[in-house]
Order: structure tokens, then C-alpha cells, then sequence
């Protein structure tokens, strides 16, 4: 099954060329299921029919027609049901020039029926003057392709000709290619296991900002192109004397490569924080500031780079969604398509969601509205490409972003930036921008639950109802990382609609999961405990692991035990307790000198039959490489009282 059938949110070029053609293959299918004809009745001279549309045989044709005044007798009809569509102008041309051919004898009118349509693969065709006439007194239709190889070069001036030529140009570049998606089935998709996950979880440290914070980060791409960041820091703002704690989490989801995702990561929290501790400004300006700053510096250097020869750092870009808690207050602030969301207590209990950022989409109805108004004189500045997918120019589909250098600086869109992707328009002002929306939440008034930050690799999967639901739900139930949990889930939900598992879907290799799903990151933020009681308890600045020791206390004159065996798991991981006593007692009672290290070269048969070898084969393994088949082993046996057999006890 492509990945087509199923509308996702991608910005790359690939899949820009891929969404194009889907479109031109489903406008083949329509042609082919609704009737589409054109029939055209007109003297037919005589000559060798060039079959082709190229611009140039499309001049010639109008200066003959011109010269004969045959062009103006022709009457095109089209069927009723079906308009002529403006990409197959070019074949409808080339019907015209199919449809005046004859020999010289035959003067009355000929009808010819064609039928026009889009093929995968271009191609001329050179007919005969005896294979037109037999295709015309046949009745046979003949199915012509569009071509533009040729430029156009009229030798007069014509505008009848000019006209011609410049309609038989609209057909878009991208049509040329072979219109085929690889469509590889799922069993053929070579897997492996690859790590490609981040999950972090961050306890609030004895500060009052949060409860607990965790995050997840998993690649679809080859690289992942999202980056998740948070901070836990410490500042003295301008006029006081105390320190004032902050947290800073942020989700970046990058588009065309890993450079500018890189750059926000590094840079967007160090500029925020500069404007908060250098300027007595208001939290909000140093937010807006902190963006400024990335955006003009990542432009500048992407610049330079460009006139070095590199285009590529003009060509990549960032959405950002990032929180800020300071001073009681939280403050969200987004650039691009990432979205937050917030989760709070209503009087009776309920919990209830808001999505406190908009998303910055060419497929959102109010920007489309604003980019038209601020971009009337640009008639492409919102296109549609594929089913309910709106891109900005027909390049991007983010409208807000950090970099994207080729969508907001005109002088880039030149030489050596390939001609695919460069912007043609009046660059009366940037096209994208990087100015955040910034909303502030006042934690002591609303008392949120937790907030969720995510790329559209999450919210184009689940409802914003659906993940507070399920987040309320792995909370609850005391689960660790509650990202890492809607990661899971997400990943289940896109294998259910491929009809396989989430295991198989996580087995195939990075890239080619980018077929069935975009780059997951999540980060939660918890500013309050769940509600069960036993979680509630461990609510506040606990840790996850801890260092004391359990202690446990035997009187050996009541006990009176033979002996103690410690080990590490490597031990305890191959033998059970009841086996590891048997042996032990095996070896003192054969007079074994070292019962620690014969009871290792047990362990190691143990594992070398598992794995069909022997021992010494197992011990000529290079260390580093033993760790494929078992871990680092420790023993140490304290002998209270000596064997039971009298030859040891005369010994003892």
C-alpha cells in the first residue's frame, strides 16, 4: 500500500514530486473512465504528419494554418460532462496537426476522433502519409504525448503563433517523468534492528517549577530530523539579587536536511536566555528576540555559504515549539506546524484539553487567508498538491519556520541553487517568516495537569482528545515514561492501518519507515502527580533509583551455614540458586582446590550448548566480543565448614 493513500504532512522536494505524480496518475484514470472528445473537422492538405507537439511544429502549424486559413474553420467539441484540461493543451494541439492530413486528391472534410490523454512516457511519433490516411479513413483514434524538448522559434511575428506556442507550454515540467510510485510491499522491506530512539525522563530536582518531565524522540528518516531539548537552569535577572530558577523544554522538527534542526537546537535557548539576563524587558520581548536572533543568524551563515557554492543550508529550515517556566508563569511560543497542548481540571473532575498554539500550515484555512492578503499579486502563493495538501509556492507546506533561506531571500534563488527548487515571484517581502506565536499560561490560575509538545509526526496520527486520554491513562497506571508509552501507541495505531504490528514496523530501517510515518518526538511536561494514591505519594522531587543499601543481619552461631556464594548477575542470569548450591556442594565435596573458578567453567558449557559450541571455543572469543554471548561473571565463595567427605574434614 503507498504511502498516498493515506495524506500526510511532508515538505521535502521527494515527496513534492511524488504528490505530483499521484495527481497526474489519478487525472489518467479519470481520463480513461469519462468520455474526453475532441472532434475536429477541417480541409486536410498535403503532407508528412510530424506527430509531436513540440512548440516548434506547434509555430509551423500556425503559420501554415495562417498562410491556408484552414486553423480558423476548425471546431473543436468537447464533451459536455468534461472541461478541457489546461496540462493536455499541448496534446490538444497536436490532434489539430493529426487531424490536417490527407493526400491532395481528397479535399472534402474528414472527421478524425481523438482521444487526448496524458501518457507515463513521452514520446514522438513520426507517421507517414500512408499510415495517416489509414488511420483516418479507419476511424482509429490516435493517442498522441506532449513534449516540450524543443523551445519555441517562430520566424515571424506572429501573436497567433506566440499564443499557440506559450498554451502549449503550460503543461508542468514534472509530468515528463515517469508517472509510477514504487509501491514495495511490506514483507520485502529489508529490516533490522536499529536504535534509533532518545527517551529521557527528568525528575524536577527540588525545584517547585514542575513535577516531572520525560521526552521521546524516534527517527522515521534515515537521520532524524527532529530534536527534542530541555533545560533545567538558573538565572539572575537585571535589578535583583537572587537566582531565579527555569525550565526550557523545547520540540524542533526540521525539513530538507539536519542543519537548521541543529542550529535551533544549539542556539534558540542560549539567545532567549542572553535577552533575559541581559535586558530588564518583559519575558515575552526576550522570547521574540531569542527567535530574531536565531533566524538572522542562521540566514546570515546560510548566505555565506551559498556565495561559497553550497546552496544547501539555503534550502533547509525548522518548526519550533518550545515552553518556558519562570517565575510561576508558563510561556509557550511556536514557529511553524509542532503543536502544544494542555491538560487541566474542571470543577467536577473531568479533564478537559486545550490546544494553546495554532498551527502554521499552508493547509489551515486562516493562513491561507493571510498569505493571499499580504500576496495578491502572486496567483500561486497557496497550491494544492494532491488531495486537500496546500504548499507555499509549491514548495513549502510550513508557513512559519527558521531558515527555509530560498522561501524569504530572492538573491538565493539563482545559480548554483538547482532550478527545481528555486522561487519565482515578486520578493516584495519573505514568503515564510520566523515570528513566534507566544502564549502565557499563569500555572497558580489554571493549575494545568501537563502539557504535551509534539511534531506532526504525533498530531497527525491522534486527536489532541485522544492523547490527553491516553496520557491520563499511562499516568495513572504509574508508567515511567509516558512518551515513550504514545509512541508506542502511535506507532500501533499507523501499523493497524498497514495490517501488520508495531514490532515489524519498528524492524524496518530508518528511511524506509518514512513510507508509513513522519519522525515521532514527544515531550510531556507534568505540573501535578496523577491521582492514584500510590503514585501520589511518590509525587514530589523523588528519585527514580537510589543508592541505599537493603542490610540483612544472620547469627551464625544459630544458622550455622556451610557456605555463601556472590556473584554478579552474569552468574545468577544462567544458573538458578538451587543448581549454583548443588554444584558448589559438588565441588567441596570433591576436593575441587577452587570451587569460584569451577563453578565459572560450569557456567561458560552452560551458555557454550546453548549456542551449539564448546567451552574453549567460547573462551578463545576476544573479549568485547564474549559480550554477544554473556555477561562479565563474578563469583565468591565463603566456606563456613569444611565438606562432608573425611578425607577434606581430616584436612579441615
Amino acid at each position: 500500500m503507498s504511502l498516498l493513500s493515506f495524506p500526510r504532512r511532508h515538505r521535502s522536494l521527494l515527496w513534492y514530486r511524488s504528490a505530483q505524480r499521484a495527481l497526474a496518475r489519478r487525472q489518467q484514470r479519470q481520463l480513461q473512465q469519462q468520455p474526453h472528445t475532441k472532434i475536429y473537422r477541417t480541409p486536410i492538405p498535403s503532407r508528412i504528419l510530424t506527430a509531436p507537439t513540440t512548440t516548434s511544429a506547434v509555430v509551423a502549424l500556425a503559420k501554415q494554418s495562417r498562410s491556408t486559413g484552414s486553423l480558423a474553420k476548425n471546431t473543436v467539441v468537447h464533451s459536455a460532462n468534461t472541461a478541457p484540461d489546461p496540462t493536455s493543451s499541448a496534446v490538444a494541439v497536436a490532434a489539430v496537426a493529426a487531424a490536417t492530413v490527407s493526400t491532395s486528391e481528397d479535399s472534402t472534410n474528414a472527421t478524425a476522433t481523438l482521444m487526448s490523454r496524458q501518457l507515463p512516457h513521452p514520446a514522438e511519433t513520426v507517421m507517414t502519409l500512408a499510415t495517416a490516411k489509414e488511420a483516418i479513413t479507419s476511424g482509429a483514434s490516435l493517442e498522441l504525448s506532449a513534449d516540450r524538448s524543443d523551445k519555441p522559434q517562430p520566424q515571424e511575428s506572429s501573436w497567433s503563433a506566440m499564443l499557440i506556442a506559450l498554451f502549449a507550454m503550460i503543461q508542468p515540467k514534472w509530468t515528463k517523468e515517469k508517472l509510477k510510485l514504487d509501491e514495495i510491499p511490506f514483507e520485502e522491506i529489508p529490516v533490522t534492528s536499529v536504535p534509533s530512539q532518545v527517551s529521557e525522563v527528568l525528575p524536577s530536582r527540588g525545584t517547585a517549577l514542575f513535577w516531572r518531565y520525560d521526552m521521546d524522540s524516534y527517527a522515521a528518516n534515515c537521520k532524524n530530523e527532529d530534536r527534542s531539548q530541555y533545560v533545567l537552569d538558573s538565572i539572575v535577572r537585571p535589578g535583583r539579587c537572587t537566582e531565579t530558577p527555569v525550565f526550557f523544554c523545547g520540540c524542533y522538527d526540521g525539513h530538507g536536511g539536519e542543519e537548521a534542526v541543529d542550529y535551533v537546537q544549539k542556539k534558540l535557548y542560549s539567545n532567549i536566555r542572553s535577552h533575559l539576563t541581559g535586558n530588564d524587558e518583559p519575558v515575552v520581548h526576550s522570547i521574540i528576540m531569542g527567535f530574531k536572533d536565531t533566524e538572522e543568524e542562521f540566514k546570515r551563515r546560510s548566505q555565506i555559504k551559498f556565495e561559497q557554492g553550497s546552496w544547501s543550508s539555503c534550502s533547509v529550515g525548522a518548526c519550533a515549539v518550545m515552553a518556558l517556566v519562570i517565575e510561576k508563569k508558563l510561556y509557550v511560543a511556536s514557529c511553524g506546524d509542532c503543536r502544544a497542548i494542555m491538560a487541566y481540571r474542571e470543577s467536577d473532575g473531568s479533564l478537559s484539553v486545550e490546544q494553546i498554539t495554532f498551527d502554521h500550515s499552508a493547509n489551515e484555512e486562516r493562513e491561507q487567508r493571510r498569505l493571499r492578503v499580504l500576496y495578491p499579486e502572486d496567483y500561486d502563493i497557496v497550491c494544492e498538491i494532491g488531495h486537500n495538501n496546500f504548499y507555499v509556492k509549491g514548495r513549502l507546506q510550513p508557513t512559519r519556520s527558521i531558515g527555509d533561506t530560498y522561501m524569504k531571500v530572492k538573491d538565493v534563488n539563482r545559480y548554483p541553487m538547482p532550478r527545481g527548487l528555486r522561487i519565482r515571484g515578486s520578493f516584495r517581502r519573505p514568503y515564510i517568516s520566523a515570528v513566534p506565536d507566544i502564549f502565557q499560561v499563569d500555572l497558580q490560575d489554571r493549575k494545568p495537569e501537563f502539557v504535551v509538545l509534539g511534531s506532526d509526526g504525533l498530531f497527525g496520527e491522534l486527536k489532541n482528545e485522544e492523547i490527553v486520554q491516553l496520557v491520563d491513562l499511562f499516568r495513572d497506571q504509574g508508567v515511567q515514561n509516558v512518551s515513550q508509552a504514545l509512541r508506542e501507541t502511535v506507532l500501533e495505531r499507523i501499523a493497524d492501518i498497514y495490517g501488520t504490528t508495531a514490532d515489524d514496523l519498528e524492524n524496518v530501517l530508518p528511511g524506509k519507515r518514512r513510507d508509513f510515518h513522519d519522525d515521532i518526538t514527544i515531550d510531556v511536561l507534568h505540573f501535578a502527580p496523577p491521582r492514584t494514591a500510590t503514585l501520589a505519594k511518590a509525587a514530589f522531587r523523588r528519585p527514580y533509583i537510589s543508592a541505599v543499601p537493603d542490610i540483612f543481619q544472620v547469627d551464625l552461631q544459630d544458622r550455622k551455614p556451610e557456605f555463601v556464594v556472590l556473584g554478579s548477575d552474569g552468574l545468577f542470569g544462567e544458573l538458578k540458586n538451587e543448581e549454583i548450591v548443588q554444584l558448589v556442594d559438588l565441588f567441596r565435596d570433591q576436593g575441587v582446590q577452587n570451587v569460584s573458578q569451577a563453578l565459572r567453567e560450569t557456567v561458560l558449557e552452560r551458555i557454550a550448548d546453548i549456542y551449539g559450541t564448546t567451552a574453549d571455543d567460547l573462551e578463545n572469543v576476544l573479549p568485547g566480543k564474549r559480550r554477544d554471548f554473556h555477561d562479565d561473571i563474578t563469583i565468591d565463595v565463603l566456606h563456613f565448614a569444611p565438606p562432608r567427605t573425611a578425607t577434606l574434614a581430616k584436612a579441615a
